[in-house]
């Protein structure tokens, strides 16, 4: 069974809810599956004054069956927009990797407002957080959304490039991650029924429903920046809309 390499997951954004709902109780399920690497731990960051307990304490009331997890997470407080406190970060990085008695490499995870995708990956280069050397990676992953119109994401993608390279990037929008979602590409093309007809010949309109159960929660101050057409339309939706409608691809590769 593949498992990745040792590393630690740097998680900004640690306190949020898509932490909270999404990102940790994922992890468990991977731990549960046993794909999570031999030396693996968690670290979260973020503004909320915890400590390595009470962080857990607050995961656990999040999360069911959280008891084999809680022991790989850590917290790190600091303000994530002050350059003076990444000199802090690097030190417990450090500290947690001679624990884990690994040279760990590095995963940075912004579950953060979109406002902090330039500043944190430009702070953890400041400190040499994201130097990559011979078997030890250096990632981040930004989550949706990449930019609030053309020109800021042409913006955004040029200020990471002056601080990382491509292949260090993870640009990721979770939807994609639905079952569901991953199983259109196999209706339309695996599908001897259903591919011949995929096309404006056959098919009058297509509408794609969004249903959420769940409120705007803790979420307040980012909807106040973003907007409910900008945090599900123009991501969400329309890579539905760009999975539904594209042609049949040719080459399946991430480069594709």
């Amino acid at each position: 069974m593949y498992k990745p390499a040792n590393h630690i997951l740097v998680i900004f954004g640690a306190s949020g809810d898509l932490t909270r709902r999404k990102l940790i109780p994922a992890l468990g399920e991977l731990q549960k599956l046993g794909l999570l690497p031999d030396s693996f731990a968690v670290l979260g960051v973020g503004r909320s004054k915890f400590d390595d307990t009470s962080y857990r304490e607050m995961i656990s009331s999040h999360m069911e069956n959280a008891e084999e997890m809680l022991p790989l997470l850590y917290y790190h407080s600091m303000d994530t927009q002050a350059e003076e406190d990444y000199g802090a970060l690097a030190k417990r990085l450090d500290q947690m990797g001679s624990e884990l008695q690994i040279d760990p490499s590095y995963l940075f995870y912004l579950a953060t407002p979109p406002s902090l995708y330039e500043i944190v990956p430009r702070l953890l280069s400041g400190v040499g957080l994201t130097r990559e050397r011979e078997g030890i990676f250096r990632r981040i992953i930004i989550e949706k959304p990449f930019g609030m119109d053309y020109r800021s994401a042409v913006e955004l993608n040029r200020a990471l490039l002056s601080h990382l390279q491509e292949h260090q990037i993870y640009r990721i929008d979770h939807y994609l991650g639905k079952e569901t979602v991953q199983n259109l590409l196999v209706t339309r093309f695996s599908n001897g029924i259903f591919e011949p007809l995929w096309n404006r010949n056959f098919i009058r309109h297509v509408e794609i429903t969004s249903a959420e159960s769940l409120g705007l929660g803790t979420r307040g101050g980012y909807y106040d920046n973003s907007g409910a057409l900008r945090d599900m339309l123009q991501n969400h939706l329309l890579q539905l809309v760009g999975l539904v409608a594209m042609e049949p691809p040719t080459v399946i590769s991430s480069d594709a």
